[in-house]
């Protein structure tokens, strides 16, 4: 069984401003001419033991790929502690080291002695690694007649055809189709079960709150966030619509920023606010209305409606409806109304709200709120079903 212990770990990278540098750098054996310096990690906290799942989200240049080949031992940080038991896999480039003129089966026999793999083991692994791969009737077949997907999937059978301690994975899963995927999915919870750790990064918000059970944010390689999935990724979106000052306090609040005095959110039926309940299948109107502090130029209006794990169940705006508000002025009172089915699963949601100009919050967000309103849905009067929406389905013997 492996463990992770990290305390205080810091990395930072040190570059040149000029070719000049980088000469003269080389010439006194770095004492001279590093003039740039890139604090990619700082004071990074971290424990995991066997069993757990963890997620690592942020946005680019966060510092995702430096902790995780920190963990890996490819790169070393400048200070801090760290200890890790157990064996180790990463699956951070997937099929680097294959050689184009080599066959499928020779690539996994020569790789597999990289990863690490007896030759006895190889020979027992062979055949699963090409049958999990999908590619068995491509085993003698030179690699450069493989398309890139195919190759991915063969660098991911081999590099899971043993289960590690620790799994380290760097966005791994966009290989192959919807299918393959799946099946990723699958081995990594039997990897679970078994005790294993596996670390995740990904920008797929939706698989890292379904798949994992705790989620790291980073931003600007410093730990912002470190618990429940549904928080993690509510937290994210608040950095990215602030990214200069992040206020996560404003999660399920009522802190409305320098834009806005007032906000109300609410379900209305019939013109009727109405509880907290939904039903699978009515009609109902979601209520928006707030007071205006300052002007806001091109306003779009949105929610987003998650479950209790965080993976979006919908989302739209204004703006991809095409019914924009446009400029509002100061001192306006608004209320913006949608109408939909609640088409939903039986379940615990949630619901976000934003207001900012353009098509999204990126461009530059007046507010955005997560975890604004509780709600519960339950099924009435309707056929049961699974999965997260609920289709009218008719039936027809002809």
């Amino acid at each position: 069984m492996g463990f992770i212990r990290i305390s205080e770990l810091s990395k930072e990278y040190l570059g040149f401003s000029s070719p000049k540098n980088r000469i003269l750098a080389g010439l006194s054996f770095g004492y001279l001419g590093i003039d740039t310096k890139f604090q990619a990690l700082k004071d990074i906290h971290l424990s995991a033991n066997p069993g757990d799942a963890i997620g690592i989200i942020g946005r680019n240049g966060a510092g995702k790929s430096t902790l995780l080949k920190i963990l890996s031992g490819v790169i070393r940080a400048e200070s801090g502690h760290m200890e890790v038991s157990g064996s180790i896999r990463a699956l951070l480039e997937l099929s680097v080291g294959f050689n184009p003129e080599l066959s499928g089966e020779e690539n996994v026999y020569y790789n597999g002695l990289v990863w690490g793999y007896k030759p006895n083991e190889i020979q027992e692994i062979m055949d699963s690694v090409f049958e999990f791969a999908g590619l068995s009737e491509f085993r003698k077949v030179p690699l450069k007649n493989y398309s890139s997907g195919m190759g991915m999937r063969l660098g991911f059978s081999l590099a899971t055809a043993k289960r590690p301690d620790i799994l380290i994975v760097d966005e791994a899963l966009a290989v192959g189709d919807a299918s393959f995927q799946q099946k990723c999915i699958r081995r990594f919870k039997d990897f679970l079960s078994k005790g294993s750790i596996v670390i995740l990064v990904s920008h797929d918000l939706s698989l890292v709150s379904h798949f994992c059970n705790r989620v790291l944010l980073l931003e600007r390689g410093k730990l912002l966030f470190d618990g429940e999935p549904k928080k993690a990724v509510e937290n994210y979106m608040l950095l990215l619509a602030d990214p200069e000052n992040p206020d996560f306090s404003k999660t399920g609040s009522h802190s409305f920023g320098d834009y806005l005095e007032n906000l109300e959110v609410y379900f209305s039926k019939d013109d009727n606010r109405s509880p907290d309940l939904l039903f699978v299948g009515s009609e109902i109107s979601l209520c928006i209305e707030f007071v205006t502090k300052q002007k806001l130029d091109d306003l779009t209006v949105g929610f987003h409606i998650d479950d209790e794990k965080g993976v979006r169940v919908f989302g739209t705006n204004t703006f991809h409806l095409g019914k924009n508000p446009g400029n509002i002025g100061q001192g306006a009172k608004k209320k913006i109304r949608f109408g939909f089915p609640v088409n939903f699963a039986e379940g615990k949601y949630s619901l976000g709200v934003s207001l900012h100009r353009g098509e999204n919050h990126i461009e530059g967000s007046y507010f955005w709120g997560e975890s604004l309103h509780v709600f519960e849905v339950e099924r009435v009067g309707v056929p049961k079903s699974v999965g997260l929406a609920y289709l009218p389905v008719r039936v027809k013997f002809d």
